[in-house]
Order: C-alpha cells, then structure tokens, then sequence
C-alpha cells in the first residue's frame, strides 16, 4: 500500500466524504468497521508503516494519527447527535407530562420538637408575637441579674449551671494590636438556663409594646430522669403592655395547650416560685402516657408540669426602666421536648434526643 502524504490526503477527503452521507446508526456502524475495524482501513495502513522510509516515516505516522482522530472525533459526536435525535423523537411520540412530582424515596421526617415549635408558633400569629433568637453562651446579668436572680440563689451555684471559660470565649467586633480576636475577661459566662435571657435582652431595648417569643436549646447540670435532661428545648414568651392581667396569661397558655393537644386535654394551673415572675404559677397537662394512673414521665402524680409563668416582677420591669405602676406584662417558659413526648407518648425525655426512627411512627 502507498502511504505517501498526498495519499493519505486524498483518504482524510474520502472519509470527510463518507462521513457527511451518514444519516442513521445503521450507517454510522458501517463506517466505524471500515476506518476503525480490526480489518478496517486504518488498521491496515497502521501495519503497512513499517514499509515507509525512516526519513518519512515520523510525517507520515504524524498524519495518520491524525486521520484516526478525524475518524474517532467523528464517530463520537455522531453517536451523541443520533441518541439525542432518538430522545427528542421519543418525546414528540410519548406524551410525558414532566411536571409531575418526582417519586421520593421517603427519608427523613421533621423531629417532634420542630413540630411542636412549629405549631406554637401558627398559633401566636394573630397576636403579632415576634421570634426572636438569643445566644446560647450567655453572661450572669442576662442570665440571672437582670431576672431578680441574685448572687445567693440556688440557680447560682455551680452544681446546677455549666459555666463557661472566659478565656474560652472571643468578644465580636474586639481585635488586639496583633490582629487577634481578645477573650473576654472579667464577667462569668455559661451556657443559659433558660431562655429567660432573651427576655432580659428584649426588655432592655426599653420599646413597648413588647410581644417576644423565642425557641431554643438550654442546659443544666441536672441528673438525668424520665422527665429531666441536661440539654433540652425551651420556648419563652413575654408580653409588656397596659392593662394586662393574670388571667390574660393562663388564656394564652390554654389557648396554646389545646390548640396542640387538642379542645379535650386538660388543663390546670398550680402555684410557682420564680423570682423573675409575682404571681408565678406552673401550667400542668394530664399525662398522657398513663392517662393519669400515674408513670415516670408525671412522677406519680398523673399531671406533667410543661411550664414556668408568671406576671413580670415589679423588680424586673423596673430594672429595665418600664414603670410597674403605668404598664404590666407576663412571662412564660414552655418546655417543648416535654410537650413533644407528651405529644408522641414517649415514657421519657431522653428518647426524643435518641434519633429512634420508632419515634415517629408515633406522630398524630
């Protein structure tokens, strides 16, 4: 076989030829077994290179590279030209409406304590509450200062609060000359108690009306029980305003209870201490893991206390500058990981933080 450059010049012009006559995969087929078969042309001419002079024999191995990438180029992006053609001719032919929802594979639920948080929530829009969050390392005045909590209460010592380190925590905002971030120093921080700090922090923005409500984790340092954890959820509300009372605040809890559980559940309310709270009274709901028979989840006694509240301490208001003679205002505290176990049945409060796919199943 000659293999000299104006020959295989005149084979790349045939191929461009063949190549441009091909309409189907019938077609294109053949002209892959013809240039790059085992019997193919160029499979031939690859042999016969060994009969080229060495002189030649790089420029013409280089221009038979050449004419096989052509070939190969060519095939590739036939093939692709020709699926695409047979999926747009399928489309046209098969009616296929493809807005229609995908098939999901079913993973993944939201856990009972966002569908608590998310039901509280609906139910205080009509009365224009706000969803504030707040940090959850927190310093002693929003804590427990600022709250009427001083120095020598329990909630103080260090059996029942994590404190923090202060070298631990980096004030925003505060760089030293060599561009590092300071660690602030001089005022105890810990992880919050409650999410009473919010409300310590919204009040002393001194705006009325204050209509706030809040979710998020807090921790004690408490020993674990069917009803107690060291972390779990809470949901603080507080309302300062003229003329509201006592009974304005067992409507709203009530209003809220049932609006979970439903008209049927019951409700009662039990006298309180808390010192940031006068009156203060303890919301409670009858279990519904014992239906009142007495379990673990309501010590025994067939009611589960799921909140603290209570009408604002004089102390508090007057603390942030509100007038206890001129405006009033109430607080409470709901604990949404109870309200989810009560809301799923779960015997204790530890298996809502377990991830026990079980737990859902339970959901109404």
């Amino acid at each position: 076989m000659d293999l000299t450059i104006s020959s295989l010049q005149e084979l790349a012009a045939k191929l461009s030829q063949a190549s441009a006559s091909v309409r189907n995969k019938a077609e294109l087929e053949a002209l892959k077994r013809e240039w790059l078969g085992k019997e193919g042309t160029l499979k031939s001419l690859f042999q016969h290179l060994r009969e080229v002079p060495p002189a030649e024999k790089p420029t013409v191995a280089a221009k038979l590279n050449e004419l096989k990438s052509q070939a190969e180029n060519f095939v590739s992006a036939k093939e692709q030209e020709l699926l695409a053609g047979e999926r747009a001719q399928a489309l046209s032919n098969e009616y296929f409406d493809t807005s229609l929802p995908g098939l999901s594979p079913g993973l993944g639920r939201v856990h009972p304590i966002t569908i608590v948080e998310r039901k509280i929530a609906d139910l205080l829009k009509p009365f224009g509450f706000v969803n504030i969050p707040g940090p959850e390392i927190e310093n002693e005045y929003y804590c427990f200062d600022s709250l009427n909590i001083p120095p020598h209460h329990p909630a103080r010592d260090m059996q029942d609060t994590f404190y923090v380190n202060a070298g631990d925590i980096w004030e925003a905002g505060r760089e030293a000359p060599e561009g590092n971030p300071r660690p602030i120093s001089g005022v105890l921080h810990l992880l919050r108690t409650h999410t009473t700090s919010v409300q310590a922090r919204t009040l002393e923005k001194g705006i009325l009306p204050v209509k706030v409500a809040s979710f998020g984790r807090v921790y004690r340092n408490e020993t674990e029980d069917a009803s107690h954890q060291a972390m779990f959820h809470q949901f603080e509300l507080v309302w300062i305003e003229k003329g509201l009372t006592l009974s304005n605040l067992m409507a709203l809890i009530t209003h809220i209870l049932k609006g979970l559980y439903g008209k049927r559940r019951k409700v009662r309310f039990v006298p309180k201490f808390y010192p940031y709270t006068e009156p203060s009274i303890g919301p409670q709901i009858d279990c519904s893991i014992c239906k009142g028979s007495g379990c673990g989840a309501c010590g025994g006694s067939g009611w589960v206390t799921v909140a603290g509240a209570g009408m604002v301490h004089r102390n508090v208001l007057t603390e942030f500058k509100y007038n206890p003679d001129e405006v009033t205002g109430f607080a409470f505290g709901l604990g949404t990981s109870r309200l989810a176990c009560q809301l799923c049945g779960l015997p204790t409060l530890k298996l809502a933080y377990e991830n026990d796919l079980r737990v859902y199943e339970a959901l109404p």
